[in-house]
């Protein structure tokens, strides 16, 4: 397994109980916790979770009983009771983490290239080391120097719109803020754009009320001449469509913030507002044409980046190790079962983006006007047809 985030992880436990050796291999050193903020569970998460044993605690989850369109006066437009489960980076990861051996996970191991013949693979990494097997899993994200060497006409395409993000602790925001979040998602629809604020997990990942944090996403139009201004430091160096949160420009995070006050009812706009250190993404999405490649298969955001609109990044990727993991299985042969996942993951993989796009599609243009349809919008968000929300009743009835 090349990368040894969430996705190489899942990979190596599922593998592992299917008989295979596995090695995880990780450029990073150190703990890996710290990446990530909110995210969505799903209940394909949660039954592979399972399945490994990473419990997933009841504990780690915010639950969000209804999303809610609110106008700039505060007002509620609509209401869509829908209950779903929040959670942290680092509640999933951490489980997962946890299963897997110290022994072969291996940090401090940057790819270089890959080398491979009909029977075996093998890895070399800088400084010269070399690994071999039978097979090699990518998990190594978006930037995947494994895809970038099999398919290197594949990478991320700029959807026209950035996302300013940004966590404030609860108990930091007026009461009414907290009051008017509490536990639903509530959407804002500026003309042209969107913002989604919820509570999220607080320090230690503490989920009690009063003691969590409020996040919010913030889209907004930015083409190619916005986007370079954007990402471009005080000293004048442009950073392509990722910069280090630090070095965004303050008077660009300023503006933000006083954009806020006009756009957003008072409660949302404190949340913006407060926010000390906000981070900063250009919305991409990608497809791969192939998942596998001789001895080599490719996953999760090394394979297919969705919008951030999908809530999908995590459960995408267990259910591509699972697929992998059970074709394996099942077939025995690994060209036979390497056929399979690549059959079914793409075909998750396009509905997936595609669903993404479309929820994402109103803010591509900067026309300034407001979707078509918010309700539907609300109605559709996350990926409701293709990754299954989870019950907080039931979640929390079945762990008791």
């Amino acid at each position: 397994m090349i990368g040894g985030s969430v996705g190489g992880l899942f990979a190596a436990s599922l593998l592992r109980q299917a008989g295979w050796d596995a090695t995880v291999f990780e450029r990073t050193v150190g703990d890996l916790t710290g990446r990530g903020a909110g995210l969505g569970i799903s209940a394909q998460l949660l039954e592979i979770m399972d399945r490994i044993g990473a419990r997933f605690e009841p504990s780690a989850g915010v639950a969000h009983n209804s999303y809610v369109w609110m106008e700039p006066d505060g007002s509620i437009a609509f209401v869509n009771d829908r209950a779903t489960v929040g959670s942290s980076w680092a509640r999933v990861y951490r489980p997962l983490r946890d299963v897997v051996p110290a022994g072969i996970y291996r940090q401090g191991m940057t790819l270089r290239q890959v080398e491979q013949n009909a029977a075996s693979v093998t890895a070399i990494f800088d400084g010269g080391t070399r690994a071999a097997a039978d097979l090699l899993v990518a998990a190594d994200g978006v930037f995947s120097t494994v895809r970038r060497q099999l398919m290197p006409e594949t990478e991320p395409r700029y959807a026209n719109y950035v996302a300013w993000r940004g966590i404030v602790e609860e108990q930091d925001v007026p009461r009414e803020t907290a009051a008017v979040i509490g536990d639903r998602i509530v959407f804002c629809f500026p003309p042209g754009e969107l913002l989604l604020t919820m509570a999220v997990p607080g320090p230690g990942e503490d989920m009690r009320p009063g003691h969590r944090r409020v996040y919010f996403i913030w889209y907004r139009p930015a083409d190619a001449d916005v986007l370079r201004d954007l990402f471009t430091d005080e000293g004048g160096t442009n950073h392509g469509i990722s910069i280090p949160p630090p070095l965004i420009r303050p008077a660009l995070a300023d503006t933000m913030r006083a954009d806020a006050g006009d756009r957003f009812p008072r409660a949302v706009a404190e949340v913006v507002e407060r926010v000390s250190q906000p981070l900063l993404q250009a919305i991409t999405d990608m497809e791969s044409s192939r998942l596998s490649h001789g001895r080599v298969v490719v996953m999760g955001d090394a394979a297919f980046v969705a919008r951030p609109h999908s809530i999908g990044g995590v459960s995408k990727a267990a259910l591509d190790a699972q697929c992998l993991a059970d074709s394996l299985a099942d077939l025995g042969d690994v060209d036979a079962a390497l056929a399979r996942y690549e059959t079914e993951q793409l075909d998750f993989g396009r509905r997936l983006v595609a669903h993404s796009r479309y929820l994402g599609a109103f803010l591509e243009h900067g026309s300034g006007a407001p979707p078509p349809d918010p309700e539907r919008i609300i109605r559709d968000y996350g990926a409701p047809n293709l990754l299954h929300d989870v019950d907080p009743a039931g979640f929390q009835a079945k762990a008791e």
